[in-house]
């Protein structure tokens, strides 16, 4: 992995915090969530502990590849990380109490995502290659 590369993509997440999670279940089926939590482990792997939603850790159980997106809004230019799991912990629990999503039936539990980053490549709003910055 470029080291260069490796700290723009560290740097920018600090900055920013969100990073988008693009994940898809067996049938292709897409899905995204943005959260907060990314830290790299080496050079090759992150770990991601956050509050995903079922939808995100159900997909992951199905298909293991994603893709995460970390963007400056001021610039709009960030990174594109595309990976895969290596494995999935579950950490903390709430007791079912979560002001406005009781009602809706959603569990509240956090994960831990260890990911295997296989490739980056620049992302932006205006004209871009594709291809990989590795």
């Amino acid at each position: 992995m470029n080291p260069g590369v490796l700290q723009k993509v560290k740097k920018l997440v600090q900055e920013v915090k969100v990073v988008y999670v693009a994940t898809a279940n067996k049938k292709g089926v897409p899905h995204i969530a943005a959260s907060e939590g990314m830290a790299f482990l080496n050079e090759d792997q992150i770990v991601f502990r956050a509050w995903f939603c079922l939808k995100t850790v159900q997909n992951l159980g199905e298909n293991p590849k994603l893709t995460l997106a970390v963007l400056d809004p001021k610039t709009q230019e960030g990174y594109q990380l595309t990976g895969e799991i290596d494995r999935i912990e579950k950490g903390a629990m709430l007791d079912g109490f979560a002001p406005g999503k009781e009602k809706r039936g959603l569990p509240q539990a956090e994960h831990q995502l260890f990911i295997r980053i296989q490739e980056i490549s620049e992302l932006t709003s205006g004209p871009h290659s594709d291809e990989f910055l590795r």
